[in-house]
């Protein structure tokens, strides 16, 4: 489980600087930089297995498309998103969201083991509502929506990818860096399509490849390969339920480094952090009772 707490602590970092780089610098710009260095990177340190890794792929082809068609999206709205409603904003709805999906689908897997998980990922979903509600109550637009769809539909899509490269990686036969090392392919190619030429060129300044050097380590590399390593030791929805941790340590570096966040998001992320704690406390005295009784 370290692992999967060492991912929320650097994503976090991650989604300040997306904040931040988000006035200076155009998301997808941001991605395609990031994906192609974090793609290198990872093909560096599998250079002796490159050869298998990708004939693996080869192998199983479909698969393959699908988990980076699943990236694509999820970094898409990653990227997007935290400069449209706040890295905290953001952060809150796609790991509740995301934590959600993995309670309620324990819950449905087996009813009488897990039905508390049901109630509390109803909980979940009861915070998020009412986080969208402050939001929209005192911002009501377009990037307000835009933002919060962003979020959902990165949650959705982060929880399919926990299930399809786990399913990739042991299928074709790949470990944690070698699926990092080829799931960014078509993200880069889409990116190279769609962003324009002319403009791209002005972006190529030291202090800008400075910021999205240091971005891709804190976003693409050093969380991705704790997540990976997480997923080879716990399963996908205990995985979903830990990265939920995520949005309090954001609102707390939000909070330092801009001072911007309201009081009614600081309640809720509370409120947040104390439904987790007690269903992980409920959950360990539950399995004492078991082994007594």
């Amino acid at each position: 489980m370290i692992y999967s707490f060492l991912y929320v602590l650097v994503f976090s970092v991650a989604l300040i600087l997306i904040q931040k780089l988000d006035v200076s610098i155009p998301p997808l710009f941001s991605l395609l930089v990031t994906a192609s260095i974090a793609s290198l990177y990872f093909n560096i340190i599998n250079k002796n297995d490159l050869k298998k890794t990708y004939a693996d792929c080869f192998e199983n082809k479909k698969q393959w498309i699908l988990v980076m068609l699943i990236v694509l999206v999820m970094w898409g709205t990653t990227m997007i998103g935290p400069g449209e409603i706040g890295a905290s904003l953001f952060n809150f709805i796609y790991f509740a969201w995301l934590g959600m999906l993995g309670f309620k689908l324990l819950s449905f897997q087996d009813w009488k083991k897990h039905q508390i998980k049901f109630y509390f990922g109803l909980c979940l979903l009861l915070l998020i509502f009412a986080n969208v509600f402050f939001e929209l109550q005192s911002s009501f637009s377009y990037k307000s929506i835009y933002g919060i769809s962003l979020a959902l539909l990165g949650g959705t899509f982060s929880f399919v990818y926990f299930r399809q490269s786990q399913a990739l990686a042991k299928n074709a036969r790949l470990s944690a860096t070698q699926v990092l090392a080829v799931r960014f392919y078509l993200a880069i190619a889409v990116l190279m399509l769609i962003l324009p030429k002319h403009s791209v060129a002005s972006y190529f300044t030291a202090s800008s490849l400075f910021s999205l050097v240091l971005l891709a380590f804190c976003s693409l590399i050093i969380p991705l390969y704790f997540s990976q390593k997480a997923l080879e030791k716990i399963t996908s929805e205990q995985h979903a339920i830990i990265n939920s941790l995520c949005p309090i340590i954001t609102g707390i570096l939000q909070e330092i480094f801009f001072n911007d966040l309201r009081i009614e998001q600081m309640a809720i992320y509370f409120l947040y952090a104390l439904a987790i704690s007690c269903f992980y406390f409920i959950n360990k005295y539950n399995q004492k009772l078991a082994m007594i009784t």
